[in-house]
């Protein structure tokens, strides 16, 4: 299959399981987890889970792990543990892009979290603590901030001139680190969010107290 596709399809351009299945005269029944398995050797690309208009296709961004290439890689599976202490690590939430598990991208879709490699195991990268962290499907998945073909450049641009001095300073730390920064009301929310039925109850309840006090004083 990585043979296949590194020889006929070029990043950018599209191809469907159906079509490999065809060419490769495959027809298993778990054959699409293995070609999710490509991802696990460095592969990228983009399918309707990330991209709905993109039907049955998918589009390859970025070539992986070949034969010609050598022996395949070694992978390290990522154990229960280390994945849990990643995510306890970063909050609970994708280093990326902030979004946090069971919230909504804009289309509609829901944030799953998962522990991607900062160096990819395809080359080299291990399956411990310090090389992984925590992102979300989109963001683990996606290279289109790296391919530029996402969005118009000066609409972009546009975008950004838009915000104020400050924002705009926040966003360029964000972008020369790759990941965004939290704030200490991040933090917080997150410790909360992340607490049980009590300590949400307690929080709520302090809250609301606060509110009708403030409320109190502006009818005075």
């Amino acid at each position: 299959m990585a043979a296949w596709l590194r020889w006929n399809v070029k990043p950018g351009q599209r191809f469907s399981t159906r079509e490999l299945r065809s060419v490769l005269g495959i027809d298993q029944e778990h054959f699409q987890r293995r070609q999710r398995e490509l991802r696990e050797y460095g592969w990228r690309y983009l399918s309707a889970k990330e991209d709905p208009s993109l039907g049955e296709q998918c589009e390859l961004l970025e070539y992986g792990w070949w034969p010609g290439e050598g022996p395949r890689p070694r992978r390290q599976a990522i154990s229960a543990k280390v994945r849990r202490q990643v995510f306890e690590r970063d909050g609970g939430r994708c280093v990326i892009c902030g979004r946090a598990a069971g919230e909504y991208y804009e289309d509609g879709s829901r944030v799953v979290l998962t522990a991607g490699h900062v160096v990819a195991n395809a080359h080299g990268g291990s399956a411990s603590l310090d090389n992984l962290r925590t992102e979300c499907r989109k963001c683990n998945e996606s290279a289109r901030a790296d391919t530029g073909t996402a969005a118009d450049p000066k609409a972009i641009v546009e975008a950004v001139r838009s915000l104020k001095r400050a924002d705009q300073r926040v966003l360029l730390e964000w972008i020369r680190r790759g990941q965004r920064s939290r704030s200490n009301l991040d933090h917080v929310y997150d410790r909360v969010r992340l607490s049980g039925p009590a300590a949400k109850k307690a929080v709520v309840e302090y809250l609301q107290e606060l509110e009708k006090r403030e409320g109190g004083r502006e009818a005075r």
